[in-house]
């Protein structure tokens, strides 16, 4: 099987945006937690996969016999697709479907899989090993998760073939135990060295990438700074101290924050959210869709985020979460509401290039200048 991130930088655009309020509950699903005053939205994100300097292009994963378009989420840590054990696989439109029996290296496991939310929105199904293509790397029997019940929601959801997760094995759902990641599979079998993978977020109409094994020094020429990650729940989480709005630096102690491909939003405290929200000519909350919304013409102000010791600005012209109709627009830094920690989903990820290291436990970000 091939993996292929799909080369659609931004695949919310236009008429194909959900709405701020439906963007709103699949955050809050997502991480289980009840909304403060505004909102947030989960995407899967969309890119290439760039390994060992080769030029971006469609990355996919393969098996053998068939090459599946998936999202590339850090985030969470299953690897599952569509595929033919799903009752209405032969009518499905718009998908690649995965069939086991077109492999000859597939082979069915005792495990099975069930993704499931606190809205009832659920995928489940069996667990097959394979050999698995991500870019031109092949992992040797890779778990992959067979998707052969889906809720309505996931059915609709036409955007790609499945997901790959590349957060760490704690959260994956496989039962009676959780399965190696394609990631730390990549690290046993010595397919990559340094053991880390990278992510340039696309822009725009551009398409960025994912890497695994090397790290591109020529995206920015800032430096890459490094801090630890507390990896005890899953998550690359590192630690978030303080932030800054129009150069005032304000401190939060002991907080910590999650960084997450598979989130567009910045999801933070109420008080940071009225802060910036306060600071924009009117700027007012929508109390119908649940966040908050600033004129079009509006000028944004800077705003930085800590990920260890070093702060990181968000680019103005990744603020932007929407048209709010009205010559409004939804922002993209909303309430992270009753939830313990900060989100930095993609609105902040696309203004970093990030450095995941599995072996060490750190991750690295250099500021873009792009």
């Amino acid at each position: 099987m091939k993996l292929h991130p799909l080369v659609r930088p931004d695949k919310y655009k236009g008429e194909n945006r959900p709405s701020f309020a439906a963007a709103y509950a699949r955050a809050a699903r997502r991480y289980g937690f009840e909304a403060g005053r505004s909102t947030g939205f989960v995407k899967r994100n969309n890119v290439v996969v760039k390994v060992k300097g080769k030029d971006d292009k469609n990355t996919e994963h393969e098996v053998p016999a068939e090459s599946i378009q998936n999202d590339f989420d850090t985030g969470s840590s299953d690897l599952w697709v569509w595929s033919s054990e799903l009752a209405r696989a032969s009518t499905l439109k718009g998908h690649t479907i995965y069939n086991p029996s077109k492999s000859s290296t597939a082979k069915k496991s005792s495990g099975t899989w069930n993704i499931s939310y606190g809205d009832g929105s659920s995928a489940s199904g069996n667990v097959y090993t394979d050999n698995v293509t991500v870019g031109d790397i092949t992992i040797k029997n890779q778990a992959l998760e067979l998707a052969e019940k889906m809720s309505a929601s996931f059915l609709q959801d036409r955007s790609s073939d499945g997901l790959l997760g590349l957060a760490w094995p704690q959260i994956n759902t496989v039962q009676p135990e959780p399965v190696a990641t394609p990631v730390e599979n990549m690290i046993k079998q010595k397919l990559i060295d340094p053991p880390v993978f990278t992510v340039k977020l696309g822009r725009g109409d551009d398409a960025g990438f994912y890497s695994f094994g090397f790290i591109d020094t020529s995206v920015t020429p800032n430096p890459i700074t490094y801090t630890s990650v507390d990896n005890s729940q899953g998550f690359w989480q590192v630690a978030s101290t303080s932030w800054t709005l129009n150069g005032q630096t304000k401190e939060r102690s002991g907080n910590t924050t999650i960084l997450d491909t598979g989130t567009t939003l910045v999801l933070v405290d109420d008080e940071i959210v009225d802060a910036i929200y306060g600071s924009i000519d009117g700027a007012v909350y929508d109390d119908q869709q649940g966040g908050y919304k600033y004129p079009s013409n509006a000028t944004i102000p800077d705003v930085s985020f800590a990920v260890g010791d070093a702060l990181y600005k968000v680019n103005p012209k990744d603020f932007a979460f929407g048209d709010a109709g009205d010559g409004f627009t939804f922002g993209g830094i909303q309430s992270r509401g009753d939830l313990g920690f900060d989100i930095l989903g993609d609105v902040f990820l696309k203004c970093v290039y990030i450095v995941f290291n599995q072996g060490e436990k750190t991750v690295g970000l250099a500021q873009r200048t792009d």
